[in-house]
Order: structure tokens, then C-alpha cells, then sequence
């Protein structure tokens, strides 16, 4: 685990106890969100993209959901409970995941969703972060520098994608494809609160199925250095 990682994790612990709301009012340095739809491979655009960085002398970092899970291990908590409860829209799901952690390390809903908010945003803030999912674009809206690209593609190839990648069967992966799509959907929605159109956070809209990851990336380096130019 790097520095930045470490950071992270330990600002998600403590926020837990923080109860003021996250601030939009800096202006941070440069970050990137990738957003997606299931089976686009966003972490590895993310990895391609630090590399990239790298090779300009640029020292950029990942947040993804590995820190949440990093973070439900310090607070010995299941990280699937800590996931569930961060992605849930089911009260009944969620009372049950809730129910089942013990006094000492309850937490609402809410207040779990509040600090995964505030460590997105204090990444975003810290600057140089590559921030995948968690409804980044949303809730770093407002932030500058900003580049918020959406990965997309058809069903079809998305399912091939799957298929292929798991070695699952068809009508596995369209469970999965359907079921996470709408999780991702409600994600963006709860942060937004239907005040805005998704579609109008992102700077670039990226059709998979179109571009190699190669061809991706090199689009994303073109866009940093023309908005990240100082």
C-alpha cells in the first residue's frame, strides 16, 4: 500500500466522527473521475492512465473501491457490509447489514455514505487521483481541474465482454449487468438528488466497443494536457 492510500484510509476513519458536510468550495489540482457502465474495464484504463503520468514524471494515485475495503479492515468491519451499506437502496437490505454489525461499530447509512463523499472529495482536493466510480463525477462536481469521463458500451458487447472475462453464462452476466447498472444509476441520483442530468457531468463520453484501451488513454493524455495546462 502506498502513501496516498494510507491517507485515504486514515481520513475515512476518522470522518466516521466528523459530522460536518464536505465543502465545494476549493479548488483543488488536477483529478480525473472514470465512471462507468458494468463490464467497461474502468481500473484498468486508471492504471494505463498512471502510467502514463509516470512516464511524464507526474506522481498520480488510484481511489477505487479497494480503499473502502482497506478502511472496513482497520475498522474490523466485513467489507461486504461496509459495501452493501454504501450501495444499497433497500431499507430491508440494509436494516439487515446493519443489524448484524455489532454496537460499537454501528453506523447509519447515511453517515457511511457521507464519509465515502468525503474521502472522494478530499482526494479530488489533495489533487494528482485518478477516482473510479463511487459516483465520483457527482460529487466532485464543482471541483477544478476536473476531467469526469463516462465509459459506456452496447449491452451486447458488454456482455460478451463478461462472458468472456468470468467465464459465466449469459443469463448470469445479464442478471449482473441489469443489477449493477441500476445500483450505479441510484448511486449518482442519491448524491445528485435529480437536481441535474447525469449525462451533463462528463466531459467525454468514451464508446468501449469503439477504442481499444490504448486509444482510450491516449484521448484521456490529450484532454489532461490541454485542461491541466498551467
Amino acid at each position: 500500500m502506498n502513501e496516498s492510500d494510507s491517507i485515504l484510509i486514515k481520513y475515512m476513519v476518522e470522518s466516521f466522527d466528523h459530522s460536518q458536510p464536505v465543502s465545494k468550495k476549493y479548488e483543488s489540482k488536477p483529478f480525473i473521475t472514470i465512471s462507468r457502465d458494468f463490464g467497461c474495464q474502468a481500473n484498468t484504463i486508471a492504471r494505463m492512465l498512471k502510467e502514463e503520468f509516470q512516464k511524464k514524471g507526474q506522481k498520480w494515485s488510484i481511489l477505487n473501491k479497494e480503499i473502502i475495503m482497506e478502511s472496513a479492515r482497520k475498522l474490523e468491519m466485513d467489507p461486504r457490509q461496509v459495501k452493501e451499506i454504501s450501495e444499497s437502496t433497500d431499507r430491508t437490505v440494509m436494516d439487515e447489514v446493519l443489524s448484524a454489525l455489532s454496537q460499537k461499530y454501528y453506523k447509519s447509512d447515511r453517515k457511511i455514505r457521507q464519509t465515502i463523499a468525503s474521502v472522494v472529495s478530499s482526494a479530488a482536493i489533495d489533487g494528482n487521483t485518478i477516482i473510479v466510480g463511487r459516483a465520483g463525477a457527482a460529487i466532485t462536481q464543482g471541483l477544478t481541474p476536473s476531467i469526469h469521463i463516462k465509459l459506456f458500451a452496447p449491452i451486447e458487447w458488454r456482455l460478451a465482454s463478461l462472458m468472456q472475462r468470468y467465464h459465466a453464462n449469459r443469463e448470469h452476466m445479464m442478471k449482473q449487468i441489469t443489477s449493477t447498472d441500476l445500483s450505479r444509476h441510484k448511486m449518482f441520483s442519491q448524491v445528485m438528488k435529480g437536481t441535474e442530468n447525469v449525462n451533463e457531468l462528463y466531459d467525454l463520453h468514451v464508446n468501449c466497443s469503439k477504442l481499444t484501451h490504448q486509444q482510450i488513454v491516449a484521448v484521456i493524455m490529450q484532454l489532461a494536457e490541454e485542461k491541466f495546462r498551467k
